[in-house]
């Protein structure tokens, strides 16, 4: 992973347990930070799917790994104190990734970026909205976006089931949860976000929100 990260501009900061904490644009200048932050995740993910075998724990389980990635200022350089220190970034933005990365359980999402990174792929990087939300410890709700390949690498397929998604959200947000149900029920064999939509389409419509809901999600979990 560090490997993935170094040939996609990118440096390591730290190591937390088994977590990796990396920055990208930082300390060189580089206009393709997003993009180059959301390949890395990309190519990470598919790295751990190609050895997943060797790590196969004798239970059956399979190891995963989930990525958050966040967009936006921070203070970079040697932080600590006259005994101790290293070249590091702290900030909101840097914790909100971190929320991100934790955000991942709730979806089944393996990588969820915000969207500033979105923003700044320039359509570099094909993403797809999967919600509002409120993560803990911050009062701003955040619109998040799950990366799915490369514009160069998209295909038909995938634009028709990104298209077939987003309408089903708007349905969602619009209350239309008849609708919204019958698209996340087609989707939901290959799609663990459409499976959490699905589960809340049908609470919803037998307990309607209130008149003028906000339409996020507090996630309650770190």
């Amino acid at each position: 992973m560090t490997d993935i990260v170094e040939e996609h501009g990118g440096f390591v900061d730290k190591y937390i347990g088994d977590a990796i904490v990396a920055i990208f644009g930082a300390p060189l200048h580089d206009p393709e930070h997003a993009a180059n932050a959301i390949a890395a995740a990309i190519a990470c993910h598919r790295r751990l799917l190609e050895i997943q075998d060797q790590f196969a724990l004798p239970d059956g389980r399979r190891l995963k790994a989930r990525i958050g990635l966040n967009s936006g200022q921070a203070l970079v350089g040697n932080i600590g104190s006259r005994r101790r220190f290293n070249y590091t970034v702290i900030g909101d933005a840097v914790n909100l990734a971190a929320r991100l990365e934790g955000a991942n359980k709730a979806y089944g999402t393996g990588i969820l970026i915000g969207e500033r990174s979105a923003q700044l792929c320039n359509g570099a990087i094909v993403c797809r909205e999967v919600d509002l939300v409120r993560v803990v410890g911050r009062e701003t709700p955040e619109r998040i976006f799950e990366p799915v390949c490369r514009q160069e690498s998209v295909t038909d397929a995938v634009r028709d089931r990104l298209a077939q998604f987003a309408e089903a959200l708007v349905d969602f947000r619009e209350q239309r949860f008849g609708e919204a149900e019958n698209k996340f029920k087609k989707m939901q064999d290959e799609d663990p976000v459409a499976r959490v939509y699905l589960d809340r389409v049908r609470v919803l419509a037998v307990n309607p929100p209130p008149s003028g809901s906000d339409g996020i999600t507090d996630l309650i979990e770190k």
